[in-house]
Formats: C-alpha cells, structure tokens, sequence
C-alpha cells in the first residue's frame, strides 16, 4: 500500500484530480544543501577577493598612513602581521616604535605631518600585478599622481597560509623605512652653529647641530610618502622643497650587505631675506654716522682721512658723507664662493674746516672732498645680521 505522504494529486485537466507521485523529503533537502554550496563558494571567492586580498593588505597600510596611524601602518609594514592580525586602534593607536639611527626624528611617522605627506600624494590606486613563480607572494602597486607626474610604489605581499580552510591569510613583505636628511645646502658659515628650523610637513624641525656635524636633519619616512620643507625666518630663508618617496623594496646590492636604503638627500638652497639689506644699511648709516661724529682728520676705523701741516682749531672740524650711499648684499651662491659679503660701497666724504697757516696765521675756510670705497663683511644668521667693514 503507498505511503500518503509519497501521494498528491494531480489536474487531468477535465476537472478532476488523479493521484500523482510527491517529490521525495531528502530530494529538497540535497538540493538546498547544492545551492548553499554555491552560494558559499561565491561568498568565500568574494570574501578572497575583497578582503583577504593582497591588495586588501596593502589598502590597510594606505589607510594607516592617511589617518595618521603611524603604529599601524609600521604594524603592517613589519613583514610579521598577517589578514586580521592588526586590528584598527582608533584614536588609541600607538606611536609607531621603531629603532632608528641616533639622529634620526620620527615626526614624519605620527600624526598630522604623516597626513599631510600622503595628502600631497592626491587619490591613489591600489592594483594586483605578477605573481612570484611559486605562488607565494605577489606584486601589488600603489599609483598616484604627483605635479602631474604619475608615480607609483610597489609592494610585496606575501602567502602566510589560510583561515578556516577557505580563507587565504596575506602579510606585506617587510618595508624597509626610508631616510631623508633634509640639508641647507649653502648655510652661511658664520650660521652653522647657531638654530635654523625648517617647516617639514608642517612639523617645525631644527637643521643646525653644535657637534661638529654636518648641518641638517634625518627624518625617518615610510613610502609612499611626500616631504616638504622650507625655511623662513628673519634673515634666511629657503623656498619650499619636495621630494616624493617612492621606493618600497631596497635596492638588490643593499639586500646582499643586509644593510638599510641609502638616505634620500632634500637639498633646500638658502637665500637671503630682504630684511637682510635694511638691516646692513641699518649698520651702515650707524658706523658712518660714527665716523662724521669724529672731530679729527683721521676718524678711527674709517675709511677717509686729510692731511695738513697747518694748524686746524677742532671745533672746526665737520665731517659728512655725500648723498646717502646705500649697501648693496650680494646674494648666497648656490655652491662655493664667499657667501657673507657686501658689494663694494663707492662714495664721497665731504670735510669742512678752518686751516690757520704756521707762518703767516692767516686763517681761511677749506672743504675737502675725499672719495673712497667701502668694503665689508656680513655675518648672517637666521636671526641675525653684522656687518663688518674693511679698514686699514
């Protein structure tokens, strides 16, 4: 006798039913089972390709950086953190810690002078490339646009097994951290111990040392990574400078010593600001002030002077300069010369006086107009200016 619940009936299409087989229970649950299947492969394929990604990885690190998430971004950058080792710390990430050269800053690693260095980069564009011929690793470039140069950085990314059978777990190869000195490059001599700053990403960082060293400062840098820096201050300045940190992987020859990237140099060419030349005209005016003040001949440290065998009464005596003679700063060479000078100054003494002749005692009234040049040297710092004139 069949099973009722193996029958159904059936529409003979005249109006009546006629008994019809039901499809069996295990039938509907085996063909549920193949659709979740499907579905579940879909779902792992997407969450391969999105999440655990190589490329995935690479966009957390470009995430870390341009929140300014510098323990993060050095997390992943480590080489030993893997798809969901490093959880996003929020407001509470830690400062990136990193054993850097003795000098080096780290100020470019945290924070706001981090965002700005990434912002300069403008939208970026995370893409997949070459697999290594073992399958362990891949190829993943990071692409952006820089002045309107396209530039990219590319990455390794590496195979550290799977999760939960389906699941492919990725780790950056480690990120080697860059160094930049930024370096005046033409600093007066006479300001190579005293504080000069610069503005790097927004960061304000002293570039002059008192050991003995060469003037400048080492920044610590993760790539991608753009540095700007300038100087402004009262007496010297620098226009801003960039350069753009492209570089991921160390160059071969490095990785056979074992040892770290060589330093990338920012080179910012100091030139004198326009307060320079008020400031020695300032001095100027005050040294020949000095000078006409003098009721002699020969007024001390001067360039003019009279000679004369008559008798001259000193409150006769009156010197001034002529016309108002102004100083002239030549510019900071870019490379070699003498960087601290005034060009030299032409102009004309103008003495007055009463000469009484030793034999006769005749007195008569004398002007006497002596020209002569002027030469002197500046000592410029940021913060200061001394000029120096050349006087027998």
């Amino acid at each position: 006798m069949p099973d009722a619940r193996d029958t159904t009936e059936v529409d003979r299409g005249d109006g009546r039913r006629a008994p019809g087989r039901r499809v069996p229970g295990w039938a509907w649950w085996g063909g549920g089972a193949v659709l979740a299947l499907v579905a579940g492969g879909i779902a792992i394929g997407a969450a391969n390709a999105a999440v655990y990604s190589p490329e995935a990885q690479v966009q957390d690190y470009l995430d870390a950086l341009s929140a300014g998430n510098g323990g993060t971004a050095m997390a992943l950058a480590s080489g030993t953190h893997g798809t969901g080792d490093t959880d996003s710390a929020g407001d509470a990430d830690p400062a990136p810690n990193v054993d850097l050269p003795s000098g080096t800053a780290s100020s470019l690693l945290q924070g706001e002078p981090l965002q700005a260095g990434m912002a300069a980069l403008g939208e970026l564009t995370v893409t997949r490339g070459a697999d290594a011929p073992d399958g362990r690793s891949t190829e993943v470039s990071v692409g952006y646009t820089v002045e309107g140069e396209e530039r990219s950085t590319v990455f390794t990314v590496e195979r550290a097994g799977r999760d939960w059978l389906f699941f492919d777990r990725w780790r950056m190869a480690a990120v080697p951290v860059r160094t930049v000195e930024v370096i005046p490059a033409n600093l007066p001599p006479e300001a190579a111990s005293t504080p000069l700053t610069a503005a790097v990403n927004g960061v304000q960082a002293p570039l002059v040392t008192t050991s003995g060293e060469a003037p400048g400062q080492a920044f610590a840098v993760l790539p991608p990574m753009v540095v700007d820096a300038g100087v402004e201050s009262t007496f010297l300045q620098a226009e801003p400078s960039r350069l753009v940190v492209d570089t991921a992987v160390p160059a071969p020859t490095t990785e056979d010593t074992g040892q770290s990237p060589e330093p990338l140099a920012l080179d910012l060419a100091l030139q004198y600001t326009d307060a320079v030349a008020g400031e020695a005209n300032r001095q100027l005016d005050a040294y020949l002030a000095g000078c006409t003040e003098q009721k002699v001949l020969q007024p001390a440290g001067c360039p003019m002077g009279y000679d004369t065998v008559n008798r001259i009464p000193p409150e006769s005596i009156s010197w001034t300069v002529a016309g108002d003679p102004a100083a002239t700063v030549v510019p900071l060479p870019a490379e070699g010369g003498d960087p601290t000078v005034m060009a030299p100054l032409e102009a004309e003494a103008v003495l007055t006086l009463q000469e009484i002749d030793l034999v006769t005692g005749e007195q008569q009234p004398v002007e006497h107009r002596d020209p002569f040049t002027l030469e002197a040297d500046l000592a410029v710092t940021a913060e200061s200016v001394r000029l120096t004139p050349r006087v027998p």
